[in-house]
């Protein structure tokens, strides 16, 4: 009788915590809005910003290639300093959508792996698998990858999370270029 209560406790408290980190990362994503995430990424030699302001997601690498990327529902919009160009591209979905409100919720939470303060969470949606680094003491993600069929496709390490701060917003492109590759219905 000890033995099934023992069990039935054990897996009770191992939903608990899935349910609280999964519940905590939601938060954190949440939370995010009018905030610049500090990213490090291997493939890149500088550190880039993640800032997400409403719906829109703004990618800046302008450190490494003069360019900062706007998302904002179905368009991707890069903004290319070194050309003044501006390129319009639609997009049913994005690798940086997993920092839009709600969009979590997409995918399947499928393991959890607790080591010392860190969870490691499995999420995969299709063929796509994304791995979070969840910082249980801070309530925060520290890390994220994600990967398609098993190739990496984006894998960065957060360094901070400061006020929003977007340098784009206050530019005039009249000027610039733009190229228009959007889809026409």
């Amino acid at each position: 009788m000890m033995k099934k209560y023992s069990k039935l406790l054990f897996l009770v408290s191992i939903l608990y915590t899935q349910n609280t980190v999964s519940d905590d990362i939601i938060s954190f994503i949440e939370e995010l809005d009018n905030k610049t995430i500090i990213l490090s990424m291997e493939s890149l030699e500088n550190q880039t910003k993640l800032s997400i302001s409403g719906e829109q997601i703004y990618f800046d690498t302008f450190s490494e290639n003069k360019s900062i990327i706007l998302i904002e529902n179905n368009e991707v919009r890069t903004y290319d300093f070194n050309n003044q160009l501006i390129i319009i591209e639609s997009a049913d979905e994005t690798l940086l959508d997993v920092f839009n409100k709600g969009e979590l919720s997409r995918y399947n939470m499928t393991e959890i792996n607790n080591e010392e303060s860190i969870s490691l969470v499995t999420y995969t949606l299709g063929s796509k698998l994304l791995l979070i680094g969840f910082d249980n003491i801070l309530k925060q993600i520290v890390s994220l990858q994600i990967q398609d069929e098993g190739v990496s496709l984006f894998e960065t390490e957060i360094v901070d999370i400061i006020d929003f701060d977007v340098p784009l917003i206050s530019n005039n492109f009249d000027s610039w270029e733009v190229l228009d590759w959007r889809d026409v219905n």
